[in-house]
């Protein structure tokens, strides 16, 4: 899946956001189809089907908020997405920079003789110039000294500070499941331990499945998986393995934001080891994407390495309790932060424990975190 990104085109009204928009628009075309441009204005019309498009700022804060939040799911889902609004908020370019991987922010800015030459509608938007934002990505000048295919060529130029985290070390879990993808017919001690909570049929889905060993468990105790992972050949190998099931489906994609996926109402949410590969402010989203598509009675099923295994702290420190060692990311649990977490958002927790042997072998007993939250 191609990386998205979001282009967040914002100014003041009449300085040519839709202009710059549509054309940045049509050399992206150029070399790729996954692009969507959202205009403003008409975003704002589809919106407001039924209802009266208020002005005042409270309205206009409700409909920023949700251009962000389309735009997010369209980058999470590979798009190119090019957002031309006024949309004059902190907060919601502060959400965009904290939610959105793949974001870049423009602000267009042009003076105010020519704006209020443009201003054929008459509408005055110096309550915005307070809200201008303080430190965009590019200032374009759009004063009418630079065309705008130029302008367009400074926006491509640009690259998002953070893009989407989706690779998922994909490289060295592919060779990793290339080695060890016929090691899966023996299921985890978590797995076997999961299964017993579980009612007849259950509908599961695994986060980071890997080999896809306890997913092949899981359907020969006649549940029914959707199993995701980042590695695509563990992925097509796991499809053809299980082609003859009609409750399985494997998909490659990335579990912290696959929405689509989240939409599915399921009876069991199983990770194992796979909240190592994420960061803390992915492991957030995807409780909550987690919290919406649990079933009412549904669990969540969480193991992995927590800040009191033996090899926490080695390695390249490169983010809170975040360590590279040997070329591989690996992020280790706080249980204590993680139960908050989970209490925050609502879950009940009826089994949480700290400790060596969960999953002991000839090499080593690590400290794993053993977690099934219900959502009552």
């Amino acid at each position: 899946m191609s990386k998205g990104i979001v282009y967040w085109l914002t100014g003041l009204t009449n300085s040519g956001k839709t202009t710059i928009g549509t054309a940045l628009f049509y050399s992206l075309k150029k070399r790729q189809e996954n692009v969507i441009i959202l205009d403003g204005d008409l975003l704002k019309q589809i919106m407001s089907v039924g209802l009266d498009a208020g002005y005042e700022d409270s309205d206009r804060l409700i409909r920023a908020r949700r251009y962000a939040m389309i735009a997010k799911l369209l980058a999470d889902q590979g798009m190119l997405v090019i957002v031309c609004t006024v949309a004059m908020f902190d907060e919601v370019r502060e959400w965009n920079r904290e939610n959105i991987s793949g974001y870049i922010e423009i602000y267009v800015d042009c003076p105010d003789e020519i704006l209020r030459f443009r201003d054929k509608k008459g509408l005055s938007m110096e309550v915005h110039r307070d809200h201008l934002p303080q430190k965009p990505d590019l200032i374009l000048d759009n004063s009418g000294k630079v065309p705008v295919f130029e302008l367009v060529k400074q926006i491509e130029m640009l690259s998002p500070e953070r893009i989407n985290d989706f690779d998922r070390d994909r490289g060295y879990w592919n060779k990793y499941y290339d080695a060890n993808i016929l090691d899966a017919t023996v299921p985890s001690n978590f797995a076997m331990f999961v299964e017993k909570q579980l009612k007849p049929g259950a509908h599961i889905m695994e986060l980071g499945c890997g080999n896809g060993r306890d997913s092949i468990y899981f359907l020969g105790k006649g549940h029914n998986i959707v199993a995701i992972d980042s590695s695509d050949n563990a992925i097509s190998i796991l499809n053809k393995k299980t082609g003859g099931y009609s409750n399985a489906l494997f998909i490659c994609d990335d579990f912290v934001s696959c929405h689509t996926l989240f939409q599915i109402p399921f009876d069991c949410i199983y990770s194992r080891f796979s909240l190592h590969a994420i960061k803390e402010e992915q492991e957030d989203e995807m409780l909550r994407n987690v919290s919406e598509s649990l079933r009412f009675g549904g669990i969540l099923c969480i193991e992995a390495r927590t800040i009191h295994d033996s090899i926490y702290g080695m390695g390249e420190k490169v983010a809170k309790n975040a360590y590279i060692l040997n070329g591989h990311f690996r992020r280790f649990i706080d249980v204590e932060e993680f139960r908050n977490k989970l209490l925050k958002l609502g879950f009940h927790i009826s089994y949480l424990e700290e400790k060596t042997g969960f999953s002991k072998t000839n090499d080593s007993d690590p400290v794993l975190m053993r977690c099934i939250a219900q959502v009552l």
